[in-house]
């Protein structure tokens, strides 16, 4: 019996990983996270990809771990346990994200990548200005299962292009959602897109209590479920629904995870 069977019949959980930012504060990145993952019973690694100093409110310092220090981290569990899903968060930059993609492909190819391209922290620092023209960024998109941009993400990366024509061209690679929570016209309202489908999933509530790291918790409830078992569409709905729960939490800018 090989090491994965194993493992599958000793943990009834799937198992997935984060790769992302360790913020103090447990809002956003790695430890809000693992508290997600755990919320909706499924048992998650975290992967450190950079050290932050920084509250809800206040972003200082960042300090990026390299690709190898990333992999280094991964490599042990791939090896370990049958990872269902990975979720990436803040990362490094493009060459960062390309070798560690490139490295779960490699591995296992059935292994659901969902990338939260995580451009600005929402105390105002600015991490990333992606070229989406580039072939790196492209080669990107064809590793990935999902891509979850938020609309701000979305103008920063889009180019010249209409955002609706950038997203249905991405999803001819990988699924895309775009998330409604800065939407001008239509707030609140998430818009998925793969292939040739195109659904959208409307607010289930009136009002939100906006939180801290919001996004990092979509991202992270939509790989649980997928690593549940639920489809693509199923999963981002579902996670939809949790990430209004999570908001509705309470009225600070910091979360409590209940499923």
């Amino acid at each position: 019996m090989s090491n994965h069977s194993l493992k599958k019949s000793s943990n009834n959980r799937p198992y997935v990983i984060s790769i992302a930012g360790l913020d103090p504060t447990a809002g956003a990145g790695l430890l809000s996270d693992l508290k997600c993952f755990e919320a909706h019973r499924v048992y998650g690694f975290g992967v450190c990809s950079a050290l932050t100093i920084q509250t809800d409110t206040t972003f200082l310092k960042n300090d990026w771990l390299e690709t190898e220090q990333v992999i280094a981290q991964l490599a042990p569990l791939l090896e370990k346990f049958p990872i269902q899903a990975v979720k990436i968060g803040l990362i490094k930059n493009l060459e960062t994200l390309s070798a560690v993609c490139e490295y779960l492909n490699s591995f296992d190819p059935k292994i659901k990548i969902v990338l939260d391209p995580i451009l600005k922290a929402s105390a105002g620092y600015n991490f990333h200005e992606w070229n989406p023209e580039l072939d790196i960024f492209k080669s990107v998109l064809k590793r990935l299962y999902l891509i979850t941009p938020n609309y701000l993400e979305m103008q920063a990366l889009k180019g010249s292009e209409e955002i609706d024509q950038v997203c249905r061209s991405w999803s001819e690679d990988c699924a895309v959602l775009l998330k409604g929570g800065h939407h001008p016209s239509s707030p609140g309202t998430d818009y998925f897109f793969h292939k040739k489908e195109a659904l959208e999933f409307k607010s289930g509530t009136t009002a939100v209590s906006q939180k801290h790291g919001s996004g990092c918790v979509l991202s992270s409830a939509i790989t649980a479920q997928l690593a549940l078992g639920n489809s693509l569409p199923k999963s981002c709905l579902l996670g939809k629904q949790y990430i209004e729960q999570f908001l509705n939490s309470n009225t600070s800018l910091l979360g409590y995870h209940n499923l």
